[in-house]
C-alpha cells in the first residue's frame, strides 16, 4: 500500500454492465472491456487509478467497495459501458464519503447505422446513456455527491479536459485531507471575519490545524545545508529583480531563511501556512520577520498556501484555486476607478510568483504598514488576461461557502508601492460588482488566479460538498 497521505490523486474506477448480456451476445463483453481499457489509460495518465474492473453483479460491486476503501480513494469514476442495473453501482460507493463521477462515454462519435446488423452492435457500442438516469436517481436517493461527464473516445478533447479537471479536484481533496494547516502566531486581532472553528474545518475539509511558534521555524535555521541555501538563492534570483539596495550578502541571508521555511513545511507535512507577527521583533525574530515575504512567496511557488494575517480561510481559497488554476495570490478590494469602471485589487506581503507576467521586484522597506517591523517587499505583476476571484467564507451557522467571479486583468497603471496589485474588470459594472460581492459576505481577503475557472469551481463545489455563489451580472 502506498502512502495514503501522498498528494497524488488516487481515484477508483469501475466499469458497469449487465451480466445477462454476455451469454446473449458473444464477444460483446470483450469489446466493452477493450474500449473501457482505452478510457482507463487516459485516466491513468492523470492520477493513480485503483481499478475494480468490470462490475456486473452485487457481489462484484461489494468487492469494488472493499478495494476502494482499502485504497483510500479520493473519488470514484463509474464508466457506463452499456445498460447496467443500479445494483452494480450503489453497493460499490454507499459506504464511501467521496464524490462519484458517472462517465457516460461511448467509443464512437455516432453509430454507423449501416453497420448495425444486430442488437449487440448497438448495446455494446453506443448505449452508455441508457442507464444514466437510473444511476443519478439512486445516487440522489442515497444522498451521494455526484456529477456526470459525457463524451466519446474518438479524439474528444472536451472529454479529456473534463477528466483532467476532475482528477485535479481529486488531488485537491487529497492534499486538503492528507496534510496539515499551520498557524504561526494568531489571526490579526480584531479581524473577526478570519477566525475558524478548527474542529469544523477538519470535519468539512479533512485539514488538521497545527499551532506553532516563530521559534519553531528559527530552529530549522541551524540545520539548513549549503545545498538548500544555494537552491533557495537561485530561486530568489530567478523570481525577483532585486533592487540595488539588496546586496549579495543579504540575498544569501534571505536564502537561508527561505530554506528553513521549506524544511519546516516538509517536517510537518503542511499544505497551508497562515501566519501573523505581533509585538516588537527581537533577536533572531528580526531577521526572520524581515525575510517573511520572499520566503512565503517561494513556498507559494512550491504550491503551499501562505496567507498573511493568520487567515486560514484565505489559505483554503488559495489551495483550491492554485490546484485548479495554477496560480492564486492574495487579494482584497483596494480601490475603485469609476472613470475606467475597474477595481484595483491586490494585497501587501507575500504573493504567488505564478501569476506574474514579468520579473517581480524585491525591495526593502523600514515599515510593514499595519504590522510589526520592516523588511523585504515582494511586488508581483499579474499577467493581463482572463482571471478568477475566489473567496472562502462561512454563513451564520458556520457552514462553509465559496464565492467566485470570472474577471479580466487589464493593462494600465497600478500602485507601485511594493505590493502586488492589478486592474480588474468584471462582467458587471464596478458599482454592481462591489455591492453584489460584498453582500454575499466574503471575508475581506480573497485570491486571484489566472484564467476563467468558475465552471471548474462548480465541480469542486460538488466534490467538496460546499456551495458556490457566483457574481456574474
Amino acid at each position: 500500500m502506498k502512502n495514503p497521505r501522498s498528494s497524488v490523486a488516487r481515484v477508483g474506477l469501475l466499469a458497469v454492465g449487465l451480466r445477462s448480456y454476455w451469454d446473449q451476445f458473444p464477444g460483446m463483453k470483450d469489446g466493452i472491456l477493450a474500449f473501457h481499457g482505452r478510457l482507463a489509460e487516459i485516466l491513468g495518465a492523470m492520477a493513480e487509478v485503483i481499478h475494480a474492473g468490470l462490475v456486473d453483479s452485487v457481489v462484484a460491486a461489494r468487492q469494488a467497495a472493499d478495494l476502494f476503501s482499502a485504497g483510500h480513494v479520493d473519488m470514484v469514476f463509474c464508466h457506463l459501458t452499456t445498460y447496467a442495473n443500479s445494483e452494480t453501482l450503489l453497493p460499490a460507493v454507499s459506504g464511501l464519503d467521496v464524490p462519484v463521477v458517472l462517465l457516460n462515454v461511448q467509443p464512437v462519435r455516432t453509430l454507423d447505422m449501416s453497420e448495425v446488423k444486430g442488437i449487440a452492435d448497438w448495446l455494446g457500442v453506443a448505449c452508455t446513456c441508457a442507464a444514466l438516469p437510473e444511476m443519478t436517481a439512486i445516487l440522489i436517493r442515497a444522498g451521494k455527491r455526484f456529477a456526470v461527464v459525457s463524451g466519446h473516445l474518438d479524439n474528444d478533447d472536451i472529454l479529456e479536459q473534463r477528466l483532467s479537471e476532475w482528477c485535479a479536484i481529486a488531488g485537491l481533496r487529497r492534499v486538503m485531507s492528507g496534510k496539515s494547516a499551520a498557524l504561526i502566531g494568531r489571526p490579526f486581532a480584531g479581524m473577526l471575519d478570519l477566525n475558524v472553528d478548527e474542529t469544523n474545518l477538519f470535519n468539512v475539509f479533512g485539514t488538521y490545524t497545527q499551532h506553532f511558534d516563530w521559534d519553531d521555524v528559527i530552529a530549522e535555521l541551524d540545520a539548513v545545508t549549503d545545498k538548500q541555501i544555494s537552491a533557495a538563492a537561485a530561486d530568489l534570483d530567478r523570481l525577483f529583480a532585486r533592487s540595488p539596495s539588496v546586496s549579495e550578502e543579504e540575498l544569501q541571508s534571505l536564502a537561508g531563511i527561505c530554506a528553513a521555511f521549506r524544511r519546516f513545511v516538509v517536517r510537518h507535512e503542511l499544505c497551508l501556512l497562515a501566519s501573523h507577527y505581533e509585538g516588537e521583533p527581537s533577536d533572531r525574530h528580526t531577521g526572520l520577520l524581515a525575510a517573511l515575504n520572499p520566503a512565503l512567496s517561494l513556498l507559494m511557488a512550491d504550491g503551499v498556501a501562505c496567507p498573511v494575517e493568520g487567515d486560514i480561510k484565505a489559505g483554503l481559497a488559495m489551495l483550491i484555486l492554485k490546484r485548479l488554476a495554477g496560480s492564486a495570490t492574495l487579494a482584497e478590494l483596494y480601490s475603485m476607478d469609476f472613470e475606467d469602471d475597474i477595481c484595483i485589487i491586490g494585497h501587501s506581503g507575500a504573493g504567488d510568483p505564478s501569476i506574474s507576467g514579468e520579473p517581480s521586484t524585491l525591495s526593502y522597506s523600514t515599515v510593514f504598514h499595519g504590522k510589526s517591523g520592516g523588511g523585504y517587499l515582494t511586488q508581483f505583476y499579474p499577467k493581463p488576461g482572463p482571471a478568477t476571484l475566489l473567496a472562502v467564507t462561512q454563513d451564520a451557522s458556520g457552514g462553509y461557502r465559496m464565492i467566485a467571479a470570472n474577471c479580466h486583468i487589464e493593462q494600465g497603471p497600478t500602485l507601485n508601492l511594493g505590493d502586488t496589485n492589478s486592474r480588474v474588470r468584471f462582467s458587471c459594472d464596478l458599482r454592481n460588482f462591489i455591492e453584489q460581492w460584498s453582500e454575499l459576505g466574503p471575508t475581506h481577503h480573497a485570491v486571484l488566479g489566472q484564467g476563467h475557472h468558475v465552471q471548474t469551481l462548480k465541480r469542486a463545489s460538488t466534490a467538496l460538498g460546499i456551495p458556490l455563489e457566483v457574481v456574474e451580472r
